[in-house]
């Protein structure tokens, strides 16, 4: 699966030319006159940028995390330029794990390409960390391709903020291996939102529940001792 950062703002982008391209075609045509046709080219494309901030502010309050550790998260990738290749590394495991996935450090001499293995309940994964400021080419795709071969993995990933060449994405779409970039880091952060504020919901309707239900020994009916009378009157 390749990461797909960039296809939200592209579609806007290519959505506001061909929308410009087709007011322009609109007055130019000869039934238009010049005054009303440059009103309509400016009412057009102030509608389409509105219209492109519109959705670009709405993907940004979607993707803004609100609770504690999406929240630390989110700041921490914030500076993922700032960190070296071992940083980037303890960051995608913490982030894997806050998603409740069991994680294996692997980078160092050895690792045999892969940094981390994670093991979701489904086959373990082989994952390679590059936090690269250019997308990365083929190597990396190579190398984890091969180790999770050799750490007896179902799965191989590579994790790349910036992206990948075409060539990566080639080879990759060839071997199986699974590419993710930035997009795919920001929606990963979303999941653990996600997650948390379900943890709360149901810690809320935890405490929200009736005292019978929370103490059900201490709300229940008392047994009344057995009637004795016929015993006392010798019946």
């Amino acid at each position: 699966m390749s990461g797909s950062g960039n296809r939200l703002p592209d579609a806007i982008l290519y959505g506001g030319v061909i929308a410009c391209l087709a007011l322009l075609v609109l007055v130019s045509r000869g039934d238009v006159g010049l005054i009303r046709g440059g009103k309509i080219l400016f009412g057009g494309t102030l509608l389409v940028a509105t219209l492109a901030a519109i959705v670009w502010v709405a993907r940004r309050l979607w993707h803004t995390p609100t609770t504690p550790t999406a929240l630390e998260l989110s700041r921490r990738f914030e500076s993922v330029r700032s960190m070296d290749g071992a940083r980037f590394e303890v960051f995608i495991a913490d982030l894997f794990r806050a998603m409740g996935h069991r994680v294996e450090p692997c980078g160092g001499p050895g690792d045999q390409g892969v940094d981390i293995v994670l093991n979701p309940g489904s086959g373990r994964i082989a994952v390679q960390c590059k936090n690269h400021a250019v997308p990365v080419g083929n190597r990396p795709v190579q190398e984890v391709y091969a180790g999770a071969r050799h750490h007896r993995c179902v799965q191989a990933w590579v994790v790349a903020p910036a992206g990948y060449t075409s060539g990566a994405r080639a080879l990759a779409n060839s071997t199986g291996v699974s590419l993710h970039d930035a997009d795919a880091i920001r929606r990963w952060i979303k999941t653990v939102d996600d997650i948390e504020k379900q943890r709360a919901d149901e810690a809320q309707q935890a405490r929200l529940q009736p005292n019978n239900e929370q103490n059900p020994e201490q709300n229940a009916p008392r047994r009344q001792p057995p009637d004795d009378t016929s015993t006392r009157t010798g019946k």
